[in-house]
């Protein structure tokens, strides 16, 4: 067999796992035309009823802002999403007068709406995190970059073993 292989392509790179928001969602999780099938992929939604998740970044600003943000940066960002919906929580908890209830009912679908995208991605990164853990893809991944930088095969070949105990 002989393999001709242009220089200039890399034909490791595409064999490591990804570890961009958009990347794991695709590889892990599976979108179909901006869509996540909740019953099929297994997440527990506990946002609404609906049986799919919609991503898109012309309308979800956490998504766009996201989209190449890697692991640690993206839980990280989930957290402050997180905050953020729980200061505004509080806001509209201090109700004194009716210039108050007011201002709490409009802004009421912009809050649903926001609440809603905060749980979107917070069940999202939850079943991300579950899928790591159970295919214990850190591990793999850690070796997967030895074995791109460095030829010692004893080394690859012993943590390997390590890792299927």
């Amino acid at each position: 067999m002989l393999l001709i292989l242009d220089r200039r392509e890399d034909p490791i790179t595409p064999m490591l796992n990804q570890w961009t928001y958009e990347a794991m969602l695709h590889e892990l999780i599976t979108i179909s035309l901006n869509r996540i099938d909740v019953k099929k992929m297994g997440i527990n939604k506990s946002s609404d009823k609906s049986s799919e998740l919609v991503l898109s970044v012309d309308t979800d600003d956490f998504y766009a802002k996201n989209l190449y943000s890697n692991y640690g940066e993206l839980a990280t960002n989930v957290k402050l999403l997180v905050n953020g919906l729980q200061e505004k929580t509080k806001q509209h908890q201090n109700i004194e007068s009716l210039e108050d209830m007011q201002r709490v009912l409009n802004n009421f679908p912009e809050y649903k709406r926001e609440s809603s995208n905060v749980y979107k991605h917070v069940d999202l990164v939850t079943a991300l995190s579950r899928i790591v853990e159970s295919r214990r893809l850190l591990e793999i991944s850690k070796i997967e970059q030895n074995i791109v930088v460095s030829e010692n095969r004893d080394e690859h070949f012993r943590v390997t073993l390590l890792i299927q105990i």
